[in-house]
């Protein structure tokens, strides 16, 4: 599993994507570390394309998803 340096967003540090358990891992830059649940693969893919990835994973995964503090 490779991260995904996030550079430009004010709110994600980093993030991540294991295809096998569809587990989405996102890391904040202050410093919160969360596992998202049954993210299909797209939702991915999308996010590595999104020109913001906060506002992408505030539209599309946060409240969507099951998820826990890692």
């Amino acid at each position: 599993m490779n991260w995904i340096a996030t550079p430009d967003s004010s709110n994600i540090a980093q993030f991540a994507y294991d295809e096998k358990s569809q587990v989405l891992f996102i890391e904040f830059r202050n410093g919160g570390r969360y596992q998202y649940f049954d993210v299909p693969e797209p939702v991915f893919d999308a996010m590595k394309v999104a020109g913001s990835k906060g506002q992408y994973f505030a539209q599309s995964v946060k409240g969507v998803f099951r998820y826990s503090r890692v």
